[in-house]
């Protein structure tokens, strides 16, 4: 299948490590333009050594700035002259007691999470606009449909949900799907990097953090394995081809089963 990606201008935040890096490489093989964000630049740099392509543009964001966003894409347009995709990738989570969740936390998270994609979102719509075509894919979870014990995380992921649907609402009359992709655990820094989810869910169960994980994927999800991040950027790439262009509004899980509602 033509997937119809080739020279697309296409933005992914977070694309450092982790999904957002497997989103980057799975759109370079297509044959897009990648303009890549996220605060770890060195991490970039090194992507961007790896995939030996020099079109790549890349740049230090913080997406949770108003500010930063409106300079990035600005400076997005000016180098490839527009945009097509837009990525809203950029998240982290954490655990911690119902009762005693730092609010300062969750509001930093609803920054990241929350607000940039609808930020980012709205300085693009003029560019797809212009050019009688786009796509926007928010990476959600399906921690957003189902309760998953992350108070912050559920929370926002519910809301991505919501304002993916909004956004598809208002975006159809001008040629642009706007989708979410649920995972659910990915094998991604997100669980195994020192401090992360893997080492809290050690620290709540007294298992090790390998044994944790494993144990939790065994426990929670039919294939009895976590996603690899190849698996999520398929499905990314996929729903803002050309081919999938008529589907829009969906939150789509790649999961292995773990879901248990019917949305």
């Amino acid at each position: 299948m033509k997937l119809g990606l080739k020279n697309r201008v296409v933005i992914v935040t977070g694309a450092a490590s982790g999904i957002g890096k497997a989103i980057a490489v799975a759109y370079e093989k297509e044959g897009a333009r990648l303009a890549l964000a996220d605060i770890n630049l060195e991490g970039l740099k090194n992507l961007k050594k790896e995939l030996k392509n020099e079109e790549i543009y890349v740049e230090k964001v913080d997406v949770t700035s108003a500010e930063a966003c409106e300079k990035f894409v600005k400076n997005v347009a000016k180098k490839f002259g527009k945009i097509d995709v837009l990525v809203n990738n950029a998240g982290t989570a954490k655990m911690g007691d119902m009762e005693t969740f730092p609010e300062s936390t969750f509001r930093s998270h609803a920054e990241l999470m929350m607000y940039a994609p609808v930020r980012l979102t709205q300085l693009c719509i003029p560019y797809f606009t212009k050019n009688g075509w786009g796509s926007v894919l928010n990476i959600a979870s399906i921690f957003g449909k189902q309760p998953g014990g992350l108070l912050s995380y559920d929370t926002i992921k519910a809301a991505d949900i919501m304002l993916t649907k909004d956004f598809s609402s208002y975006c159809a009359p001008f040629n642009v799907n706007v989708n979410a992709v649920c995972p659910g655990p990915v094998d991604t820094p997100l669980w195994y990097a020192d401090g992360q989810l893997g080492d809290q869910l050690a620290a709540a169960t007294g298992m090790d953090k390998n044994s944790a994980i494993e144990w939790f994927a065994k426990t929670n999800i039919p294939m009895g394995r976590y996603a690899k991040a190849e698996e999520i950027a398929s499905a990314v790439v996929f729903l803002t081809s050309e081919p999938a262009h008529y589907i829009t509004g969906v939150a789509v899980n790649v999961d292995g089963g773990m879901t248990k509602c019917t949305l």
